[in-house]
């Protein structure tokens, strides 16, 4: 059974993140502080990697390969990735050409969890694609903080204009959900390492 031991330890930081009473706590007072935000609307734009922004949102958190372990009922996920902002955002954007913008990546760190296992078991998943739509996140992720999905309204449908996240892929609105900027134990004492990249506007 050499799966078992990731299996509880996964599903054990699932279940902190599902009953941390924190983040219980902090849904009560945070939770609508993003509603009714004017966003102005903002063309797509894409870097050169090909991590695209869409129209009016302020950046994206893209996690390519993350794992899921159940175990019965409870269900985990973990994973590393990608978060794509606008640089604007912290009014210190570098100026571009025509058609061109400053966007800001950094490493992510991801954990997620439900109550949608059935056995026990360990594999890859599909793909997560979260849109950022408010200041409030692409702040706190620009300034190394975490993003626990309690604190913000998450949507599953994009036409939701309160939605502070709307999860495009790879999560259902049963999940709850951690970003942790940051790559490593260093990342944790000194901060992520923020880049500045070139966006285009599609």
């Amino acid at each position: 059974m050499p799966a078992y031991p990731s299996v509880l330890s996964l599903v054990a930081l699932q279940a902190a993140l599902l009953f941390t009473p924190v983040a219980a706590a902090a849904q009560q007072t945070d939770r609508g502080a993003g509603q009714g935000e004017n966003r102005a609307t903002r063309p797509a734009v894409r870097t050169q990697s090909g991590q695209q922004i869409p129209a009016g949102a302020l950046g994206i958190a893209q996690i390519d390969a993350p794992r899921v372990a159940t175990l019965l009922q409870l269900r985990g996920m973990t994973g590393h990735g990608t978060v794509t902002l606008r640089g604007a955002i912290l009014g210190d954007a570098t100026l571009r050409g025509e058609g061109e913008e400053d966007c800001l990546s950094l490493p992510v760190r991801f954990v997620a969890g439900d109550f949608g296992g059935e056995n026990i078991s360990v594999q890859a998943a599909e793909p997560i694609r979260l849109i950022i739509r408010t200041q409030r996140v692409a702040r706190t992720l620009a300034e190394g903080g975490d993003v626990v999905s309690d604190m913000y309204r998450i949507a599953t449908l994009p036409d939701d204009p309160d939605a502070d996240i709307v999860i495009e892929s790879g999560l259902g609105a049963s999940h709850g959900f951690v970003l942790n900027p940051g790559s490593s134990v260093a990342a944790d004492i000194f901060g992520a390492s923020v880049r500045h990249v070139t966006c285009t506007e599609q």
